[in-house]
């Protein structure tokens, strides 16, 4: 989604001199230009004005008494070191210009997926660096987010006992899922990845998925990608509300408002082969879904699943936690019968 600022290397560095000019509110922007570049006055009123064109800057008045500032499209990257770094500082001071002016509701997505995401590389990552990057245009808005850390697969995999790195992301999906849990709840990336209308985690060869939809997604990707990579994006006319997503997970007043309630994508426990057979499988399905109150298994793009993991799913784990409700959806006929079959023997 990012537009060039321009062909060469050289109009690239003059126009971003320029928009970092007006951005800081040089009143002597134009002067300061030929000054350091050594262009003419004619040369810089064609780049600003090549600048509105491509919509990164805005123009009112007269030719001669004209004033531009910021247009609807922005852009902003910066490395910083890890250590220190305070997501919420680096929100409002170093990418407030890109922020500013979005739909209020938009804004609190993109606020708390921000400052949620570069805190988990700040806290979790062990890196020394971490790279962020935010381009808007007049549609979209993209949050890039990479440090140079041990990557949060085989972090996740390493700390919490896992035998697979690609258990993580099956593991994430879930939600409240943390390896600082007296610091973090671990709502943070189950959250984020629902509020935007893209997220996306890359790590090794591993990318998780969440696409704007019910649905978790688990690739192999042909690169290697050191550290871990989020990338976030959203449309600028989107209706979603942070708020009515936290609603849809969390309990009543009754229960603390407390977040209760997960989707469990079975599909992602696929990747020891093409079917869902034995009952390990179905205990790692449900690791640590004692935390919730409710349980959605989603079973889209689950073809079959073996009677020994039902049975350890639907009765015995429904026998020794009658306090969770387990909810299967998207199933198919034959799922269904096996399901059926392993509740009646409770």
């Amino acid at each position: 989604m990012k537009i060039s600022l321009g062909k060469t290397s050289r109009t690239r560095l003059i126009r971003r001199s320029l928009l970092n000019a007006i951005k800081a509110g040089d009143i002597d922007y134009l002067t300061h230009t030929i000054e350091i570049f050594g262009v003419t006055r004619q040369a810089v009123h064609r780049n600003l004005s090549a600048l509105v064109d491509l919509g990164f800057l805005s123009a009112s008045g007269s030719t001669k008494g004209r004033q531009y500032s910021l247009g609807k499209v922005r852009s902003h990257s910066k490395v910083m070191q890890l250590n220190g770094l305070q997501e919420s500082n680096v929100y409002i001071r170093e990418f407030g210009f890109v922020f500013s002016d979005l739909p209020k509701d938009i804004d609190e997505i993109c606020y708390y997926g921000f400052t949620e995401m570069l805190n988990n590389a700040i806290d979790h990552s062990d890196g020394s660096e971490v790279e962020v990057t935010v381009d808007r245009d007049f549609e979209n808005l993209r949050i890039l987010i990479s440090d140079n850390g041990e990557g949060i697969f085989i972090r996740i995999a390493r700390i919490i006992g896992l035998n697979d790195p690609r258990e993580s992301i099956l593991e994430l999906s879930k939600g409240k899922l943390t390896t600082d849990p007296e610091n973090h709840s671990g709502q943070g990336i189950f959250f984020t990845s629902r509020a935007f209308d893209k997220f996306k985690i890359y790590s090794g060869n591993l990318v998780f998925s969440h696409d704007d939809s019910p649905f978790d997604f688990l690739f192999h990707s042909k690169n290697e990608h050191s550290g871990t990579t989020v990338v976030m994006e959203i449309a600028l006319n989107s209706n979603k509300i942070l708020k009515e997503i936290f609603d849809e997970f969390t309990g009543t007043e009754d229960e603390d408002f407390t977040f209760n309630k997960t989707v469990v994508p079975v599909k992602l426990a696929l990747y020891e082969g093409k079917q869902l057979v034995s009952r390990s499988q179905a205990k790692r399905i449900l690791n640590r879904v004692e935390k919730f109150k409710t349980v959605i298994l989603d079973f889209q793009d689950v073809d079959y699943i073996g009677q020994g993991f039902a049975d350890e799913m639907f009765r015995v784990f429904a026998i020794r936690n009658p306090q969770i409700k387990l909810i299967p959806v998207n199933h198919s006929e034959d799922i269904k019968k096996s399901i059926q079959a392993a509740i009646s023997e409770k």
